[in-house]
């Protein structure tokens, strides 16, 4: 009886520890977190290796070389680019300068309008009436009437400056363009000295000092006085 019991319970615990075997063979393995992003597999490789065949296989840069050609259908026009021996392209500046005119037409320089010949004084004329200014010994101009003859080289005129009359005596030289003489009053005397500087003007001085000048208009010259270079 008592050997049957013991059989019983030796059953018991081989079915017992059969069971603990087995649910441990059978426990749950814990998830594994996913990977959510690409797998990628590397393959790891020493630095000089790598650099070998980086070397072996990058071809060399490819060299530009200009176009010597001088076909005009070629050429490089103003303000592009041109490669350089370096594989680098610079601006050209090259400038088009035409050589015929666009509708063959021949031009040909014309003079400045703006230069204006200078005048000629041709043969001084003396003779006639002219109006004159005088200055006195106040600086102030007096305007009158003179009227002069001339006979060869011989000149001769009278005015009444002031209401005083005076009266002109002089020689014609330096090919007619200047007089010098004397000039008289009936209680005074001195001298003048006058240069024609355009056909109807003349500028001058008596006592080489005060202004004496004439036009033929009745337009005061300016400057009016000019004394004789000696």
């Amino acid at each position: 009886m008592i050997k049957s019991d013991l059989m019983n319970w030796k059953l018991i615990w081989v079915f017992l520890l059969f069971v603990l075997l087995s649910g441990c063979g059978q426990r749950r393995q814990p998830d594994v977190e996913h990977f959510q992003g690409d797998v990628v597999a590397t393959l790891q490789k020493p630095i000089s290796q790598s650099l070998a065949e980086f070397v072996s296989e990058t071809p060399p840069p490819e060299i530009i070389t200009p176009q010597t050609s001088t076909d005009a259908s070629t050429a490089t026009p103003a303000g592009n680019l041109t490669p350089t021996s370096t594989g680098k392209l610079t601006p050209t500046s090259t400038i088009f300068q035409p050589t015929d005119h666009p509708y063959g037409v021949e031009t040909t320089p014309t003079n400045n309008p703006s230069q204006t010949a200078t005048p000629t004084l041709k043969v001084p004329d003396w003779e006639g009436v002219w109006n004159i200014w005088y200055q006195d010994s106040r600086g102030s101009y007096t305007a009158a009437k003179l009227t002069v003859e001339v006979d060869g080289t011989r000149l001769a005129g009278s005015a009444k400056i002031d209401g005083v009359d005076h009266s002109f005596k002089g020689d014609i030289f330096d090919e007619g363009t200047q007089v010098e003489g004397e000039w008289q009053t009936a209680s005074d005397t001195g001298n003048f000295w006058w240069r024609m500087n355009t056909p109807e003007t003349f500028v001058g001085s008596r006592e080489s000092r005060f202004g004496f000048c004439g036009n033929r208009a009745a337009v005061q010259p300016n400057p009016c006085r000019e004394v004789p270079q000696d």
